[in-house]
């Protein structure tokens, strides 16, 4: 697994970072990490495998709000805030998921300024893209919105144009994230592999013209 800036400073606290590795706890696709509304005790990382953080609302239906891939430090705000959790996690492949002690934790944080600036730079982040992905579903179109989702994808993997992408998020799944129905995402789909922006099967996708998807994003 590779370490970022986060998990470097975790791992030089010899004890918080053996405390968490030895947490770790392995998820099969579809197991659910942790429910919404928890009372939070630990902060997560992923150890490997790809996760999905959502949100549930009064209809019962999910949002999905980011993927959480290996490497990602997750379910700490509600854990610094006292709070509990706004959203729920489960694993979308065989994954492992390692739990950092919640007070340990937070002694950490306090004794080590570095990482505490870096924990809110990637809260910040994570807001800006909350208010872009706010913005996106309601003033984008549905044809906009999928493929923007598709970019997305491509810069999570880090693969360049014509490389394949793993296809470990459904269309439902891919319904959910854009607030649309899994229908509408099929029809698209099939009109993006009929235009040559896109080759698409069950295990992967393959963005072929990457200009095209973004001007379709431009002019949505």
């Amino acid at each position: 697994m590779p370490l970022n800036s986060i998990l470097k400073h975790i791992q030089a606290d010899e004890q918080l970072w053996n405390q968490a590795i030895e947490q770790c706890s392995y998820y099969k696709s579809g197991e659910v990490v942790y429910e919404q509304d928890t009372n939070m005790k630990h902060a997560y990382f992923v150890k490997n495998g790809l996760l999905k953080i959502y949100r549930i609302g009064s209809k019962g239906e999910q949002q999905i709000v980011r993927l959480v891939k290996e490497g990602d430090l997750f379910g700490f705000h509600s854990l610094l805030g006292d709070e509990p959790e706004v959203t729920a996690c489960e694993s979308l492949t065989n994954s492992e998921v390692c739990r950092i002690p919640g007070e340990a934790f937070k002694k950490t944080i306090s004794s080590n300024k570095e990482l505490a600036d870096l924990l809110i730079k990637k809260t910040c982040d994570e807001l800006k893209n909350s208010y872009n992905s706010l913005v996106e579903l309601s003033q984008r179109t549905v044809r906009g919105r999928l493929a923007n989702l598709l970019l997305k994808l491509q810069d999570l993997f880090k693969t360049a144009s014509d490389e394949a992408i793993p296809l470990v998020i459904s269309r439902l799944d891919m319904a959910r994230w854009i607030g649309t129905s899994k229908e509408s995402v099929s029809r698209l789909i099939t009109e993006f592999k009929n235009d040559g922006i896109i080759r698409f099967d069950r295990r992967e996708l393959i963005i072929t013209n990457k200009e095209k998807l973004e001007r379709i994003i431009m002019l949505s």
